[in-house]
């Protein structure tokens, strides 16, 4: 807190230039919140690695970490290319008058 009364301090004074000799600041009252939060927070272990994941009760959103396979990777890379190149070469067909 004491940067931003200081803050305060310096804009209440105005001007190019603010000299503060010193400053004291009493806190009183002092409390504080909880913060519930409907987060679900759990881990998993695979081929000896951990993996930690966040699920958002609320959304039902997913965050964190997962294994990749390389595999399934790519061979839904090669199936994308195969599909662009299959309705290129019907387009070009069709276009050359088949």
């Amino acid at each position: 807190m004491d940067p931003l009364i200081r803050m305060a301090v310096e804009r209440d004074i105005g001007g190019d230039e603010q000299i503060i000799n010193t400053m004291n600041v009493t806190y009183r009252d002092i409390t504080f919140k909880h913060l519930l939060l409907p987060i679900w927070i759990s881990a998993f272990k695979f081929k000896d690695k951990v993996y930690r994941f966040l699920v958002n009760a609320r959304t039902g959103e997913v965050q964190g970490e997962r294994p990749w396979s390389w595999l399934k990777i790519l061979l839904a890379a090669l199936a994308t290319a195969a599909v662009i190149g299959t309705v290129i070469i019907i387009l070009l067909m069709y276009r050359n008058g088949g």
